[in-house]
């Protein structure tokens, strides 16, 4: 962990070393992918988790008559 960590530093210093615009064009370029794949995980858990659900509910499983 204190590898991960000392990269981490090393990372955010020479991130905060460069001026306004390269540092909004790296990261831009990090976290607009990062958000794309946060999006489509998260998509695909609620699509699972409705799957489910929809499963349960028209086998009759819940309880109901």
């Amino acid at each position: 962990m204190d590898g991960f960590l000392d990269w981490w530093d090393s990372v955010e210093e020479w991130l905060t070393g460069l001026s306004f615009v390269p540092q909004v064009l790296v990261s831009v370029a990090v976290l607009i992918p990062l958000a794309i794949a946060c999006a489509y995980l998260l998509n695909m858990l609620v699509n699972g988790f409705f799957w489910m659900w929809d499963r349960v509910r028209s086998t009759g499983t819940d309880g109901e008559d």
